[in-house]
Order: C-alpha cells, then sequence, then structure tokens
C-alpha cells in the first residue's frame, strides 16, 4: 500500500501534530507501507524509511494549492490529511486547502482520501471564537465530506460527527506519545536528577493552557501539604512560572523547563504520580497523560464530556478518573495515591501494558492500515 501524509509542519520544529505525522509515518514504513510525507517544513528531520518532500509553502495560505500538481505527479493509494484549524491558515482559515484537495480528487480518481481531525473547531465561549466558527465549521464540513475515510483523534468526536459524513468510513485514531521511552529505572531516574529516592515525586507534564485544570493540581498539592506528606513537584514543560505561581507558598517545586525527548522520558521516568486533570476530560488526544501511560506511572486525571470509553473502562486499573466539576475529589484522589504504594505500583504496571496493547505506535499503524484496507474494499464491493 502506498500512503501519502500530508501536513505543514515536521521536527523539529514544536509541533505535536507534526510530531505524530512523523511518528505515524515511520510505523506505517514499518508494517510494510511505502510511505511519503507532503510538508512545508524546510529542514525536516529524516524519517527513517520515510520519504519527504516539501511540496508547499505556508505560510502564505495559498501555498497549499502547489500540493496539486506536486501529489498528482505520483499520487499514493491513500492520502491521510492531518488536520487542525490553525495549523494551515491563522485564525484557522485557509479556503485553499478544501479547493486544492477537490482539484486533486479530480486529477487523480483512483486516490482515496483520509482526513484527521485532530480538533473540531473553536467552541462559541467568546465573541473572537463566534467569528471563527463562521469559516472554521464549513471547512470541516467541506474537507470531511469529500473524504473517503473521516477520523477523530477522540472516540466521542466519532461517535458526534458521524451523521455529518454519510459518504465516509468514520472512525477513532487514538494519538501516540510522542516521547522515547528511554527505559530507565525509578531508581536510576533519580540518581541522574539527584532526587531523594524516599521523597514522594509528584509531576506535571506539559503545556499550561485553557485546557488544564490548575486549580486542581493546587487542591491536590494543598491536600498533600495539609496531609503532612513529604513531595516534590516535578514539572517538565514550557510553562513552570504559570505554574509556580498557582502553587501555595513554601511547596518544594522544580522547574525542569521545556526538554529533549530523552531527558523528558528520564524525568517522566522518576515520577511516583502524575497530575492531569483536564477541563473536558482525559481522552486520547492528551500526549502529555499517554506519555505518562506509556512510562508506567501512576496517572491521575479527569472523567470529563471528551473521555474516552477504553480509558473510562481503564479507571482503576491503568489510571485513576476523577469527575469534571469535583476538585474536591481529584485532591482526595491524590492523597490516596500518594499513601498506597501498591496503588500506584499496580496502576503504572497496567498502565504500561494498557499503552502497549492500545497506543503505542505499530499498534495505531497497524489500525490505520486495517481502516484503509477496510475502505478501499467497501469501495471495490460498491463499484463491483
Amino acid at each position: 500500500m502506498r500512503i501519502g501524509l500530508l501536513f505543514p509542519a515536521l521536527p523539529p520544529a514544536l509541533d505535536g501534530i507534526g510530531d505524530h505525522t512523523a511518528h505515524l509515518a515511520a510505523a506505517l514504513a514499518a508494517e510494510g507501507a511505502s510511505v511519503r510525507v507532503w510538508t512545508a517544513q524546510s529542514d525536516a528531520t529524516p524519517i527513517p524509511g520515510v520519504e519527504v518532500v516539501r511540496a508547499f509553502r505556508y505560510p502564505p495560505r495559498w501555498g497549499v494549492r502547489a500540493l496539486v500538481a506536486a501529489v498528482s505527479a505520483d499520487p499514493p493509494d491513500w492520502l491521510i490529511v492531518q488536520f487542525n484549524q490553525f495549523s494551515y491558515g491563522r485564525w484557522g482559515l485557509n479556503p485553499f486547502l478544501p479547493l486544492a484537495l477537490r482539484a486533486l480528487r479530480r486529477r487523480c480518481p483512483g486516490m482515496r482520501l483520509a482526513v484527521m481531525f485532530h480538533e473540531d473547531f473553536v467552541p462559541p465561549t467568546t465573541w473572537k471564537n463566534r467569528v471563527f466558527r463562521r469559516w472554521q465549521i464549513p471547512q470541516f464540513r467541506a474537507l470531511g465530506r469529500m473524504a473517503d475515510v473521516v477520523a477523530f483523534s477522540i472516540e466521542p468526536w466519532a461517535v458526534r460527527y458521524r451523521s455529518w459524513f454519510p459518504q465516509a468510513q468514520v472512525v477513532h485514531w487514538p494519538v501516540g506519545s510522542n516521547i522515547p521511552d528511554v527505559g530507565v529505572s525509578r531508581e536510576e531516574a533519580r540518581r541522574r536528577l539527584g532526587l531523594d529516592p524516599e521523597t514522594l515525586v509528584v509531576g506535571v507534564f506539559g503545556t499550561i493552557g485553557s485546557g488544564r485544570l490548575i486549580d486542581y493540581i493546587r487542591a491536590a498539592i494543598e491536600q498533600l501539604s495539609k496531609a503532612g506528606v513529604r513531595f516534590v513537584v516535578l514539572y517538565v514543560g514550557p510553562h513552570g512560572g504559570r505554574l509556580r505561581a498557582q502553587l501555595p507558598p513554601g511547596v518544594s517545586f522544580w522547574d525542569a523547563g521545556a526538554l529533549p525527548g530523552e531527558a523528558v522520558s528520564v524525568h517522566l521516568s522518576a515520577m511516583d504520580l502524575l497530575l492531569a486533570p483536564f477541563v473536558d476530560g482525559a481522552s486520547t488526544r492528551r500526549g502529555s497523560m499517554i506519555a505518562g501511560l506509556q512510562h508506567g506511572l501512576a496517572v491521575l486525571s479527569t472523567d470529563g464530556p471528551l473521555t474516552d470509553s477504553m480509558l473510562r473502562a481503564e479507571h482503576g486499573r491503568s489510571l485513576w478518573l476523577t469527575p469534571v466539576g469535583d476538585r474536591e475529589a481529584f485532591a482526595g484522589a491524590a492523597l490516596e495515591l500518594a499513601r498506597r504504594l501498591e496503588l500506584r505500583a499496580a496502576l503504572g504496571q497496567n498502565a504500561r501494558r494498557f499503552y502497549a496493547a492500545q497506543l503505542d505506535w505499530p499498534v495505531l499503524a497497524r489500525r490505520v492500515m486495517q481502516t484503509l484496507e477496510e475502505a478501499a474494499s467497501n469501495v471495490a464491493v460498491q463499484v463491483s
């Protein structure tokens, strides 16, 4: 199978979907597919077994029109468009992308199209978002309605939008971790970092934005402090100052900053408990939480409207979830996990097994290939 992937950014650019594109491309190639990536990245890091082609320039928005000639010169069996509204244009506006893909479909009738939506569109929470939605929703519909496969990074979106795209096979493609697991033990990681082996290390990983429930993290830290737990907060990411400002005074806080992947893995391996509360709940698009599962951590997160059933089913076994809207329950769970070493150990062991079985890159690549094969077979049956 010849598979092409399309996304403007690739490593070394700091872009989560660019990382996802590179990891998925490498995994698909390892599974035997012939893989090419079309990108706007001028200095992309080589991907093992994958041809990377700079086929267009971005910005400007109209640069994506160059895709028509580049892809149609040697079209793949499947073109997978990786999509986030803001990745293709300022304010999430790029009317040229649907036009370019429509032209490609006319020029290459044998090529099938899959679109993976990593986000849908902004919620109507501010006047600016309400303006953005005027073009983001039509773009979302236009891209999905010309696709043979429409994939979403979380299951709730696949359910919600299935009726929008009746012509397509609508599926759930989870996201894997973009952090390599260097395989160091907790003891070795702490030795390298100079951390006391007897101190509980409470971890926070990733960006601190509107999706992260910082008040839940603060409540959990306050609960641990009041209970007399000996702990240190270890943060890995670019917003240490923002997190520190929200924590109670006097808390032992280590800001490791933004780090390369191997160093992130060592820091994750040193943690005992990862606090990952999200306003819409744990889901299979939250790479920072998924990296915690990958590294065998006791992950404490939230159960919300966008939580996948596959994660909800693992509550109490591979991770711990408390309801969005109940900050006290989150803080209480943090204290319980801090006090119960055997529970943390069991969660961590099961988390690592769950990641390997459901979210590791070879598993995700096989899931993608199976979807494409099934969709192609369904088209062939309809034609015959």
